[in-house]
């Protein structure tokens, strides 16, 4: 049995201050300042320059006022930020009561992506063709919905993956230690995530512990070493899951269909 974490998780809040709050080690913080009328203005701004669709939910979170009327609640809002400037989304009357109440959602890349059909992708182990696709596009287990165009090659832990794709690593995770065959490992899963020319990420699931040799923000070219297959997360045996995203917001995604070359995107005998 197998499946993959996409990165589009909900972190517990590391307060900073009494009126900031961060997430995924500073990649964003959102901050409250006092306006008029007693309210605290509600913004969003990046700390690393790399691209991010987070959607805010909170209870008490309403519109930023205009004169025109009563305050209206939101009960989410949503901001891509692909630039480090301030984003404002809205005001609460107690800053207490939106921490307890805040939730954030995010999936990095863009979600004004256009997918390079014409690309052609290196296969993530080489060489191609060498390792068994033990689930390909629409596979029966769980690649399906937003995960339809995936695939798992099955690799003994430790094989080198090699990047499909030139571009940014833009998030990683290496200290998960456990593997199992039900959702509740899930959260152990080890990545690489890179972002290409077209805002579309690579994802490369399941690695071994400390097997990520790239770190994020850092560019790579297509074929380069970036990490080792293992056995962490959702996941049965020991695999490689891949495939190319779009963000969505609400920590949401799509997979795109895309081509390897030298290898097929259908599960082998």
């Amino acid at each position: 049995m197998l499946a993959f974490l996409f990165i589009s998780l909900t972190f517990s809040l590391s307060i900073t201050a009494k009126t900031t709050g961060c997430f995924d080690n500073k990649r964003f913080c959102f901050e409250l300042t006092p306006s008029s009328s007693s309210l605290f203005l509600v913004s969003v701004q990046r700390n690393v320059e790399l691209p991010v669709a987070l959607t805010l939910y909170s209870s008490v979170l309403q519109d930023i006022p205009t004169g025109k009327g009563e305050l209206k609640p939101k009960a989410h809002v949503n901001a891509f930020l692909d630039t480090n400037d301030q984003v404002p989304l809205g005001v609460v009357k107690k800053a207490d009561a939106f921490w307890a109440s805040m939730r954030v959602k995010w999936t990095v890349g863009r979600v004004d992506a256009i997918h390079d059909n014409a690309y052609t992708y290196l296969s993530p182990l080489q060489p191609a063709g060498e390792y068994r696709i033990v689930q390909g596009f629409n596979g029966n287990f769980s690649h399906s919905g937003a995960s339809r165009y995936a695939l798992d090659f099955a690799a003994p832990v430790g094989t080198p993956i090699l990047a499909a794709r030139e571009g940014v690593v833009i998030d990683t995770k290496d200290d998960g230690t456990k593997g199992g065959p039900t959702p509740k490992f899930a959260k152990h899963a080890n990545y690489v995530v890179v972002l290409h020319s077209d805002g579309t990420t690579g994802e490369y699931y399941h690695l071994k512990y400390k097997g990520v040799v790239v770190t994020r923000g850092q560019t790579v070219k297509r074929g380069q070493l970036i990490g080792y297959t293992g056995n962490t997360g959702f996941s049965s045996l020991p695999h490689l899951h891949f495939g190319i995203y779009v963000a969505k917001f609400h920590g949401k995604y799509v997979s795109v269909p895309f081509s390897l070359k030298g290898s097929s995107t259908k599960a082998t005998p």
